[in-house]
């Protein structure tokens, strides 16, 4: 059966480099979008920044103390890379977050929507990139992965959950407005973090009824390498015992599939759904 490579496994340099970039890309649309529209923080940030304002404790300081108990909790329940990277993450994302603080300036947008959308976008794509990467940027990601691995509560679910309550409890201090253009920038952060964790490693479950079941099987199972079972099925109308076809793959090989098919059956039924996971040989599992 064929494998599926990850790339960023194989090759670490590549890696690492992903995982910078990632960092990058959030630091441009924290300063570049969000910060100048003044939106609210969530996660970690968000609970040190609502702090400050009450007690006047540095920001900086409550967000190291903060992140102690949870990375002490990753510690325990999640890989020692995993961890240790989002810690250096963390500190780098905070130097580069320094370094990128005025690009806001050179950016002529002055549109609180647009600034909690697009900085939304762009911080998630960050996020994700991390992810992906087999790292974490620290903070509420740390719980996220966490409840993924033990829970299967999926990380864009948490994560929004926490933070939409973090920034919710926030506007008590800083006011509903703000904190409900900031719900848009959490949401959108969210979901381009989900989609850019799992791009390229999307499966579909394909099931195919044709009286050429065993030669549409035979050339799948030739050409694509992939494992085929037959499921045992009944027109429910002709009474007809039939061999129904079953296959998991990626996205890619979707039309190879519907080739074979069709040479051997022009009329051949073809079903295809998205996978939500898969874990076996031949697929990258989506630990995260």
């Amino acid at each position: 059966m064929s494998e599926v490579k990850d790339v960023l496994q194989e090759r670490q340099w590549l890696r690492y480099s992903f995982m910078l970039l990632g960092m990058f890309i959030s630091s441009i649309g924290v300063n570049g979008f969000l910060r100048p529209a003044h939106l609210l923080s969530g996660g970690v940030t968000g609970i040190a920044t609502s702090i400050n304002f009450l007690t006047n404790v540095n920001v900086g300081l409550l967000t190291f103390i903060l992140n102690i108990p949870i990375f002490v909790l990753g510690f325990m329940y999640l890989e020692r890379e995993f961890c240790i990277l989002s810690l250096l993450n963390m500190v780098i994302l905070s130097l580069m977050l320094g370094f990128t603080q005025e690009i806001g300036n050179i950016i002529p947008l002055d549109d609180v929507l647009l600034q909690s959308v697009f900085g939304g976008i762009l911080s998630g794509i960050g996020v994700g990139m991390c992810i992906k990467s087999k790292s974490s940027q620290g903070g509420t990601d740390i719980i996220a992965a966490i409840l993924k691995i033990k829970k299967n509560i999926e990380m864009k679910d948490t994560g929004l959950v926490i933070n939409a309550v973090v920034v919710l409890v926030s506007s008590l201090i800083f006011g509903l407005q703000i904190a409900l253009y900031t719900l848009i920038g959490l949401y959108f952060n969210a979901t381009m973090m989900d989609i850019v964790k799992d791009m390229m490693n999307s499966q579909k479950s394909v099931m195919i009824i044709s009286q050429e079941n065993e030669k549409i099987a035979e050339e799948i199972m030739d050409t694509i390498v992939r494992g085929v079972t037959f499921l045992n099925a009944e027109g429910a109308y002709t009474r007809e015992n039939k061999k129904m076809i079953y296959t998991v793959v990626s996205s890619s090989e979707i039309p190879k599939i519907k080739k074979i098919a069709f040479k051997h059956d022009s009329k051949a039924f073809i079903s295809v759904n998205d996978v939500a996971e898969v874990k076996g040989r031949g697929f990258k599992a989506k630990d995260l």
